[in-house]
């Protein structure tokens, strides 16, 4: 738009200009007319001079040319007493025995100025109206884009694992109205499709665990059998590891299925301090036998927290310490007043940021774990309100655990 009236202003100065310089040569043209009359009636030319604004020059000349020529020149104005633009009309012409080059010239400023004035003024003008015009249409179209907007405003914070069907505000506005409905169908089947596909993850994690436990009870009683090969002991063995990684990974999922459905919703004032002082009691004889070096310094600090949620939480990050650790590897743990940070060494290389905590994110593809641990953790940490920062320095790999700091005033 503003290339658009850019062009057309100049566009509009350009034809101004050019029908003022037209006008300007018609009453050029008409006086020399008078000029010819008046040559013919009395046998000889009007006194040279300046009529008005108009000045005629004659000049003798030999013989006639027969071409009118229009100029437009610079000369100096001695009434003004500067250089001025003028427009001249030039032509021979016989008056009596002698032939005289006559020059017809009128200042053009004037022109120009009118013509400045007359497209200043209608370009301002058109620049009111557009201005008007946007802002009117500002107006309007905010207006009527609000019900587009508040239905947004009113769908933004919808997540399928939690909350209810936003209601969405009505509108008079068929084409928003129709988006509305729309907006609300698809959330609702979403929503119905969501808690259809959980109940079966949860259903189905629960009728597993009992065909599991049936084929651990018979694989233990099979594999006491004192007549059993030594290649069968290793079959059987085998396949005892496999039942047992399963039964993990069901009980893993779970466990996020009853996180995602909120059914840990009591919360009570712990001691962090004390409760991992006594995992580090609980842990400490499986770093030692993989000869890891556990080093914790830890502060008085309290979390108002479901304390099962917690106690999963301190488990998955001790366990996950030391699985996922050298040999001869170092573990620090640090406590403060809101922030829990835990490192150890292990992969030379950073974790993906982006997909750590996914469900069944393994760094290698071969991992024997089923890479649900901190899916787990950031499932709690999410519903807790804690925030988790992972980073990697080189050596360690650093997470870093903060949250409000409990008011247990009163």
């Amino acid at each position: 738009m503003t290339i658009l009236f850019v062009i057309t202003a100049g566009s509009y100065y350009i034809i101004i200009n050019r029908i003022f310089v037209h006008e300007l040569d018609e009453e050029l043209d008409n006086y020399r007319h008078k000029i010819e009359i008046f040559a013919k009636r009395n046998g000889k030319a009007p006194e040279p001079g300046g009529l008005e604004d108009l000045r005629v020059l004659y000049e003798p000349v030999t013989n006639a040319s027969g071409e009118v020529q229009y100029d437009l020149v610079r000369k100096f104005d001695p009434e003004e007493k500067e250089m001025e633009n003028f427009r001249q009309l030039i032509y021979t012409q016989a008056i009596g025995d002698q032939f005289y080059k006559i020059t017809i010239e009128k200042p053009v400023e004037g022109i120009r100025l009118l013509t400045k004035t007359i497209v200043f003024a209608t370009i301002t003008m058109l620049l009111a109206i557009v201005f008007i015009s946007l802002l009117l249409n500002q107006m309007v179209l905010k207006r009527l884009w609000r019900p587009f907007y508040n239905s947004i405003k009113a769908i933004k914070n919808f997540k399928l694992k939690g909350g209810n069907i936003p209601k969405l505000p009505p509108t008079r506005i068929d084409e928003f109205s129709f988006l509305n409905d729309s907006l609300t169908k698809t959330m609702e089947s979403a929503k119905k499709e969501y808690r259809i596909l959980k109940e079966f993850t949860e259903n189905a994690s629960h009728e597993v665990q009992t065909p599991l436990a049936v084929i651990r009870s018979k694989l233990d009683l099979f594999i006491q059998d004192e007549n059993l090969s030594e290649k069968q002991v290793e079959l059987i063995t085998g396949v005892y590891g496999a039942v047992k990684r399963i039964s993990r990974l069901n009980q893993s999922l779970l466990l996020l299925a009853r996180i995602e459905n909120h059914q840990y919703t009591g919360t009570e004032f712990i001691n962090l301090k004390t409760l991992i002082s006594d995992k580090l009691d609980q842990f400490r004889e499986f770093w030692n036998d993989n000869k890891l070096e556990v080093s914790s310094h830890l502060e008085e600090c309290l979390i108002n927290a479901n304390a099962d949620l917690i106690d999963v939480l301190l488990n998955n990050l001790l366990i996950n310490a030391g699985l996922h650790n050298l040999k001869n590897g170092i573990i620090n743990i640090q406590l403060k007043k809101g922030l829990l940070m835990i490192s150890n060494t292990g992969s030379l290389h950073e974790l993906d940021k982006e997909r750590l905590f996914s469900r069944f994110y393994k760094q290698e593809t071969q991992s024997p774990h089923n890479g649900l641990g901190l899916s787990i953790i950031k499932q709690i940490c999410d519903q807790l309100n804690i925030r988790v920062l992972y980073s990697f320095d080189g050596i360690f790999h650093k997470f870093s655990f903060s949250w409000a700091v409990p008011n247990t005033n009163g």
